[in-house]
């Protein structure tokens, strides 16, 4: 497990923690650079936070000398994690996420919580466990499906976000590289496994990826420092379009209706220079975000 003492870093660890810790950076520069969190999941922020506490219960009894890059970065992903939550609750107070999201992310914290003692009986057998692997266990699931209401949001969004594809591919990376090093630890002199973290390392991963192929394969927005995603974007992906969903409902489909182009909302992103695609999605996002902070 990642508390273990005697732990060997390798290059992919590192960059993986180096990943994790620029995509948040990004995301805390774009929020504020944008004075916006539009397009941000405060569902799928908060559940992050979860996650980080969930995981990182040795910081009451770990000293920091004996891992000071674990002990630095742990504190900065609960202590950042937190920070935005603070800047979409307090500052930059907006969100579109409706009940079906908090469904979806009830239903992620309560499966997760309900599948770690599972999780850890069916690898550990009746072996004994403490609560503290038990919530490492659960923050493991929980990270896994994390992202899914933050897709629900994008895929519900016709306008300008502050999510880009720097974002995206670091906050995925970081999974990828993780992969790789736990081949590594396997292969090499520690020839260690944990089955937990890797499986669902690679279902966290396998979204990811499923999203950036849609990301990145989608022709009528720039990808220009980023763009958005909506409804049938997300419905190419198999992961995505599946689990989130391929039709819009009506509530969702009257809220694109508001960002169409015939819309007052659209004549009003037209006159601050937002052009809209043929099917009514920004393909300036970044452009009109930049005028926007100015």
């Amino acid at each position: 497990m990642a508390t273990h003492h005697h732990y060997h870093y390798n290059g992919f660890r590192i960059l993986g923690d180096l990943s994790h810790t620029v995509s948040k950076c990004i995301l805390i520069w774009a929020i504020h650079s944008n004075r916006s969190a539009e397009g941000v999941s405060l569902i799928t922020q908060i559940l992050y936070a979860m996650v980080f506490c969930s995981r990182y219960l040795d910081l009451f009894w770990t000293h920091p000398t004996d891992m000071p890059w674990n002990f630095i970065l742990k504190l900065f992903y609960i202590g950042s994690s937190f920070y935005i939550i603070g800047l979409m609750v307090r500052v930059f107070a907006r969100t579109r996420e409706k009940e079906r999201a908090w469904k979806l992310g009830a239903f992620s914290l309560g499966g997760s919580a309900t599948a770690a003692p599972l999780v850890l009986l069916i690898f550990k057998k009746w072996h004994h466990y403490s609560f503290h692997e038990i919530m490492w266990t659960f923050s493991e699931i929980l990270e896994s499906v994390c992202v899914l209401p933050q897709l629900v949001l994008l895929r519900q969004t016709s306008v300008p976000t502050v999510i880009d594809s720097f974002y995206l591919v670091t906050l995925g990376s970081y999974r990828a590289f993780y992969i790789l090093n736990w081949v590594v630890r396997y292969f090499g002199e520690e020839h260690h496994f944990e089955p937990i973290a890797p499986i669902f390392g690679i279902i966290q991963t396998a979204f990811y990826v499923d999203f950036a192929w849609v990301y990145w394969t989608r022709q009528r927005v720039k990808l220009r420092n980023g763009g958005v995603v909506d409804s049938e974007d997300l419905s190419r992906g198999w992961l995505v379009g599946n689990l989130v969903g391929r039709n819009m409902t009506d509530e969702e489909e009257g809220e694109a209706a508001d960002s169409t182009p015939g819309s007052d909302q659209a004549k009003s992103s037209l006159r601050t220079g937002v052009k809209w695609g043929a099917r009514e999605i920004s393909v300036s996002a970044d452009d009109a975000l930049e005028h926007s902070g100015n």
